[in-house]
């Protein structure tokens, strides 16, 4: 097959043009924005499920007290928002808490308080790989950052790079390796 001209297809490479760095660029900057944006939606997932795992904590602590509260006792109950009802105890130690697919039922306190437990453990666990991936998201932006900076960098010097990364939007996205990495390789294939 013949060579386009362009080095894309097969064949001998030539030498990038001006607007083909730029355009290189432009692309890579919409890959790093889409990325940003993906951590960003983990730093939101990430904080919902930390809200959570307090919210499931304190319904422990309050049933934990609960618990010691001898019957008829006047207690302060927590209704969401630091905000408060009075009640007082009944002889049943009971609370409701949901079982799942939006069924709930009364359920002895140390049984609740144990359905409970679990969920954190699950809750933390999603926190937990909902972390690491944004890790992994910021690590990905940073090594665009360079990339993009090192080609704006030759823009700016005059030179046009003789070969900038070839890889596309949709490439980029699934490999983040430094710079220098990928023109190694490349000088390897040309020998």
């Amino acid at each position: 097959m013949a060579d386009s001209g362009r080095g894309r297809t097969g064949g001998l490479r030539m030498a990038k043009t001006r607007a083909d760095v730029e355009a290189d660029i432009q692309n890579m900057l919409g890959v790093l924005q889409n990325t940003r944006e993906q951590a960003e939606e983990l730093r939101t997932q990430s904080e919902l499920l930390r809200i959570s795992l307090e919210e499931h904590r304190t319904a422990i602590e309050t049933l934990e007290a609960y618990k010691e509260v001898k019957e008829g006792q006047e207690v302060l109950v927590p209704v969401g928002a630091n905000a408060y009802i009075f009640a007082n105890s009944s002889p049943t130690k009971a609370a409701i808490t949901e079982l799942g697919a939006g069924l709930s039922a009364a359920l002895p306190v140390d049984v609740a308080v144990e359905k409970l437990r679990k969920r954190i453990e699950r809750i933390e666990s999603s926190r937990k790989k909902v972390l690491e991936g944004g890790a992994r998201m910021e690590s990905s932006a940073a090594a665009l950052e360079q990339q993009i900076q090192g080609l704006y960098n030759q823009l700016q010097g005059g030179e046009a790079p003789s070969r900038a990364p070839t890889r596309t939007a949709s490439h980029a996205s699934h490999s983040h390796a430094p710079k220098g990495r990928k023109d190694e390789d490349d000088d390897e294939d040309e020998d």
